[in-house]
């Protein structure tokens, strides 16, 4: 070979030194450079050229070359900032970013990226972050794009659920009987409820759709040992629901009762009932449920009074009203426009309207069908949400001894007036004693019999009611007889003490005393008006004698009469089976000499119901006066032959009737209480009134009825505008939920439904409590938590980066918002990227297509906010390199002056 084979080895040396001293300072240069990865060079050596040797052919090398520059992708070490857009990838993943409406794609693992004027996530050079916008959820949604941030502001959401859990003091008593009745609206009046008619109360912040902030208030009064009841209000104001308007009630949402185990005093169940307003008790069957049917007012005069049981159909082109059934308050309604969606009605064709201008609208949701029907009650604007007993009156031992407690108003739906029951004490029972509603249902007078044709039965025709109200206690079987001696009708009841009278008692020791003493009352009708009686004593046989009128018969009975006593068996019907027995106790004992006679006469007195009762015998019949106030409360002419002696007519006062707009009622109870079953539901839910009495009612024979009769009379204000909240309607969120209408919209367009969540949710069958719930311990009634979703309008404070990459807005209301997903991309290859030069790379057909994900998948990196991936140069090393490379630079250059002095010397060899 010559030499020039060995300068050019040397030369080769030192350019390809050179370069890889070129790759190592390149490093140094960006040992500060965010995300650089250091490059390293590599040779080879390069062709050989081939010699003979004396072993023959042998190869001899003609240099060295730079066999690769590659990079090294390991990760760099992670420097903390200040800024939540600086982003480090640790793991494998490159960002992917593109400049503005450029289809141009480039990668870089600097993630130093900061939001521009336009809210798009670029780089300092412009280039714009890539990655996906997520939906509510924080799932990606659509193909990889630019991240530009567009929600500077988060929107407003209205409330749908509020957590109120309380304790409420288990010792606490009971403050009024319907909580729901003592709230009251008057405008201009900042109070709705008395302080002293609940026991606690608690306020949550709830917000409408355009963010606007509401306190709801919930109120709590104990019930019972186990049960409270609870009103929700808002201000009133603020209530905008169209059929509250102008109404005491307005700002009244929702009423119910918690009821807790008597043991742990942790919730069993709940109930809920929500304000509907002025229309209320809607029911639809057909196409469109009741929340699907909206009602406006158009004009709030029309519809003032009560009118329960409104009903229509539709035929298939056109709603027509029952005209049958219409309420008397709206006895002229007419609808004078409707189709399959909007009903319009005139209640009062005298109105501002007259007969053309609809008072009421009503919108359906979905298009009627043929056989739909709607029916609804109209509730009067005057205390429409109060469902209660007023003007309740208690007379004789009920005075001054009686508690009221309403457990149930919700079955207080119409008005009833002058409702009336009464305790009789003869039979101990609890009555109803509405006389007159009885008269007017013809069931007051009943079950006459006479025991003459001469009489005739015929109520219908021969017995004219007076005064009714004088009948208010049940008398069943009253028992006439007509006595032929005078011509008179008088009483034919069983004896009692009263019915004894004109005593006289003729004993020769006149300072002996004989007291009378009723054994045995008889049969109802066994004894006879007027009968006079002489028992007479004999001295010389030691026995008694009876005698007595000829309708009476009067037999000593000798097992109960001696000379300290005397009983007489007295009976009218030839038997004495039945017979009334009286005696007399004597205080000495009769002596052996002459007679000596007791004598007393019958006067048959009224019922003990009606004590002061007076009979007055005409020719047709006779009249009675009940109640001893001189006036003829029943009257009989149904005397149409002559009366016989003995002749006897009996029937029933009966005015044990309920109010009829209550006619399912039952009433029940003993001397301790009274208890009214006002809807007739029966059950375990029979105690829907229930009077109690602190010391009991008198009961017995020796009671005075016309002075100690035990009467509460009452008036019902009843009402519709209360819905029942159902289970099924809980199912589905598991909580009881209540409307609001805070904007006022159109045919409740704005209404919102809140749940009310206590601790306790429903699954169906039963209530489950949460870990933490509504409890009623003896410790004070208290709010443990409170909290409601929905939130005010925001404005974007901050962004934070999840290590998935989900970039999340951060608002002033305190919101956070999912914006977008980063996208990373990886390589097979990425040493093939093709260096672009400020960070970023470029794919290759060496790299292969990217492969994108989001942060953690499928082996990509995870990210680290506040962090930047400073370069991974290590400045030892390349120190290290740069001093070999040094090295090999001057050995390199060594040669080609060594080989410059042979050619020297060979050029000197000429010479």
């Amino acid at each position: 070979m010559s030499l020039s084979s060995s300068l050019y080895s040397g030369t080769s040396g030192l350019t390809n030194t050179s370069s890889a001293l070129q790759v190592t300072s390149n490093n140094i240069s960006n040992v500060n450079t965010v995300g650089f990865k250091k490059g390293t060079a590599t040779f080879a050596d390069t062709l050989y050229q081939s010699i003979g040797t004396q072993a023959g052919a042998a190869q001899v090398g003609l240099g060295m070359s730079v066999g690769t520059v590659s990079q090294n992708f390991s990760d760099g070490s992670l420097e903390t900032t200040s800024n939540s857009t600086d982003l480090a990838i640790s793991g494998d993943g490159f960002f992917i970013v593109s400049e503005l409406g450029s289809d141009e794609t480039f990668y870089t693992r600097a993630g130093n990226f900061s939001f521009d004027e336009s809210g798009a996530l670029s780089t300092s050079d412009g280039y714009i972050l890539q990655g996906w916008y997520v939906d509510d959820e924080g799932d990606a949604v659509g193909a990889i794009t630019d991240l530009i941030l567009t929600e500077f502001t988060s929107s407003p959401e209205e409330t749908s659920e509020m957590i109120v859990i309380t304790n409420l003091e288990s010792d606490s008593d009971s403050n009024t009987n319907v909580l729901s009745n003592v709230y009251e609206y008057e405008e201009g009046e900042d109070t709705t409820v008395s302080s002293d008619a609940y026991e606690y109360q608690t306020v949550v912040t709830v917000y409408d759709s355009l963010g606007s902030a509401h306190e709801v208030t919930i109120y709590y009064d104990k019930i019972s040992e186990t049960e409270w009841e609870y009103t929700i209000a808002t201000t009133a104001e603020e209530d905008s629901r169209e059929l509250l308007e102008g109404t005491s009630a307005q700002g009244l949402l929702a009423r119910g009762t918690i009821t807790f185990s008597e043991s742990s005093g942790e919730i069993v169940s709940m109930t809920m009932e929500e304000l509907t307003g002025r229309v209320g008790n809607l029911e639809s069957v057909g196409n469109n449920a009741t929340e699907d049917i909206h009602f406006s007012i158009e004009d709030s005069e029309a519809m003032e009074l009560d009118g329960y049981g409104i009903a229509m159909t539709f035929d298939g082109s056109k709603w027509v009203l029952d005209t049958s059934s219409l309420p008397d308050n709206y006895a002229n309604a007419q609808i004078i426009y409707s189709d399959g969606q909007t009903i319009e009605i005139v209640l009062d064709p005298n109105s501002s309207g007259g007969e053309t201008e609809a008072d009421l609208i009503i919108e359906l949701d979905e298009y009627a069908v043929a056989g739909d029907t709607i029916s609804f009650d109209i509730n009067d604007t005057t205390d429409l949400h109060v469902q209660d007993l007023e003007n309740v009156i208690y007379t004789g031992d009920t005075a001054n001894n009686t508690t009221m407690a309403i457990n149930d108003a919700g079955v207080l739906t119409v008005d009833a007036q002058d409702c009336c029951i009464i305790w009789n004490p003869y039979t101990q029972t609890w009555q109803w004693s509405n006389a007159e509603q009885a008269a007017e249902d013809g069931t007051l007078i009943t079950g006459m019999i006479a025991s003459s044709t001469a009489t005739s039965t015929d109520t219908d025709t021969y017995m004219s009611i007076t005064d009714a109200s004088a009948m208010e206690m049940t008398v069943e079987g009253l028992n006439l007889r007509y006595n032929a001696a005078t011509g008179e009708w008088d009483w034919n009841e069983e004896l009692t003490e009263n019915d004894i009278a004109n005593e006289t008692v003729s004993l020769l020791d006149s300072g002996n005393e004989a007291r009378m003493s009723l054994i045995n009352s008889g049969e109802e009708g066994a004894i006879d008006s007027g009968g006079a009686i002489t028992l007479t004593w004999d001295g010389t046989t030691s026995s008694w004698s009876a005698a007595g009128t000829a309708a009476m018969d009067a037999v000593i009975i000798t097992s109960g009469s001696d000379a300290t006593s005397v009983r007489v068996a007295l009976y009218t019907d030839g038997t004495t089976a039945g017979a009334a027995i009286i005696e007399y106790s004597l205080d000495a004992a009769l002596g052996t000499a002459g007679t000596e006679t007791i004598s007393f006469e019958i006067d048959p007195t009224p019922p003990d119901e009606y004590g002061n009762a007076t009979i007055t015998t005409s020719a047709s019949g006779f009249s009675i006066d009940f109640d001893g106030e001189n006036g003829d409360d029943l009257t009989y002419t149904g005397v149409t032959g002559t009366l016989a002696d003995g002749d006897t007519l009996t029937f029933t006062v009966n005015p044990d009737t309920p109010p009829s707009e209550y006619s399912d009622a039952v009433l029940s109870g003993d001397e301790t209480k009274a208890i009214i079953d006002l809807d007739g539901s029966g059950g375990d839910d029979d105690d829907d009134i229930v009077f109690t009495f602190t010391d009991a009612l008198k009961a017995g024979t020796d009671t005075d009825a016309l002075v100690d009769r035990s009467v509460i009379r009452f008036d019902i204000s009843g009402s519709t505008a209360w819905r029942e909240v159902t289970m099924d309607e809980a199912e589905e969120t598991g909580y009881l939920q209540f409307t609001v209408d805070f904007l006022g919209g159109s045919y409740g367009s704005t209404e919102n439904s809140i749940s009310f969540n206590i601790g306790s949710q429903y699954d169906g069958n039963n209530w489950v409590n949460d870990s933490l719930s509504t409890t009623q311990y003896a410790s004070s009634s208290s709010t443990t938590y409170q909290d409601a979703d929905g939130y005010p309008p925001g404005d974007l404070t901050g962004v934070e980066v999840s290590s998935d990459g989900v970039v999340t807005g951060a608002y002033s209301n305190g919101q956070e918002i999912d914006l977008f997903m980063i996208a990373l991309a990886d390589f097979n290859n990425p040493n093939g990227l093709v260096s672009e030069g400020g960070n970023l790379y470029s794919a290759s057909t060496d790299s292969g297509a990217a492969i994108t994900n989001q942060a953690g998948q499928n082996g990509l990196g995870t990210l680290s906010s506040y962090s930047l991936e400073m370069s991974n140069v290590d400045i030892s090393e390349e120190f290290v390199s740069m001093i070999e490379l040094q090295n090999a630079y001057e050995a390199n250059a060594k040669i080609i002056s060594t080989v410059d002095e042979m050619m020297d010397t060979t050029i000197s060899m000429k010479r």
